[in-house]
C-alpha cells in the first residue's frame, strides 16, 4: 500500500512568499502556488482551505518571526520606553523584501473583525494605550507613530524612498 504524500506546509508558505514578493498578493492563488511548488491545486487547498487562510498563515508566520526579532531587541520589557525603542530598531533592521511582503499581505486581508482585533492586539502589545507619563515618553510615542508612518508610506502606499533616506529617517527616530 502506498502511503499518501504529506504536504509540507512550511515549504508551501516559502513558495507563497516568493510569489507574493514577485507579483504582489494579486498573483497569489492556489493555482499559482501549486504550479510553483510542484504539487496539485487540491493539495494546496487541503493545506490551507481558502486563499484568505493562506494569506493569514503567511502573515502569522511573519509576525511570529518578527516577534522574535522584537524580543531580541528588548521588546519583552514592561517598560514603555524599552518597547518603543525595540520597535523602532526592529523596523529599521527589517529587510526591504520582508517589509514589502508583510505590506502586501496586510493589504490583501479583507478587514474582518477577527483580523482587525488581531492587528489591534499587536499594536497594544507594542504601545499600550498611547498614554505617556513624561516628555521622553512623548517623544517616543511620536517615534513609534512615525515608524509606522514611514513603513506605510514606503511599503503600503508605494512611495519611492531611497534606502539612504530610509536609514536617515530611522537615525532620526532613534535619536528621539
Amino acid at each position: 500500500m502506498v502511503r499518501p504524500r504529506t504536504i509540507d506546509r512550511e515549504y508551501l508558505l516559502n513558495v507563497a512568499e516568493d510569489i507574493a514578493a514577485a507579483t504582489g498578493a494579486a498573483g497569489l492563488s492556489f493555482g499559482s502556488l501549486a504550479a510553483a511548488a510542484g504539487v496539485s491545486k487540491a493539495s494546496v487547498q487541503s493545506a490551507f482551505g481558502t486563499r484568505e487562510a493562506l494569506i493569514e498563515a503567511m502573515l502569522n508566520r511573519w509576525l511570529a518571526a518578527e516577534a522574535l526579532r522584537y524580543q531580541a531587541q528588548g521588546g519583552g520589557s514592561p517598560d514603555f520606553k524599552d518597547r518603543v525603542r525595540a520597535h523602532v530598531r526592529t523596523t529599521a533592521g527589517e529587510t526591504v523584501g520582508s517589509l514589502q511582503r508583510v505590506a502586501c499581505l496586510m493589504a490583501s486581508l479583507d478587514g474582518t473583525e477577527a483580523q482587525t482585533r488581531a492587528a489591534a492586539r499587536w499594536y497594544e502589545s507594542r504601545i499600550g494605550d498611547l498614554t505617556v507619563q513624561d516628555e521622553e515618553e512623548r517623544r517616543l510615542r511620536l517615534a513609534f507613530l512615525a515608524t509606522e508612518g514611514a513603513f506605510f508610506l514606503r511599503h503600503v502606499a508605494g512611495y519611492r524612498m531611497d534606502p539612504r533616506v530610509w536609514e536617515d529617517i530611522f537615525r532620526d527616530l532613534q535619536a528621539l
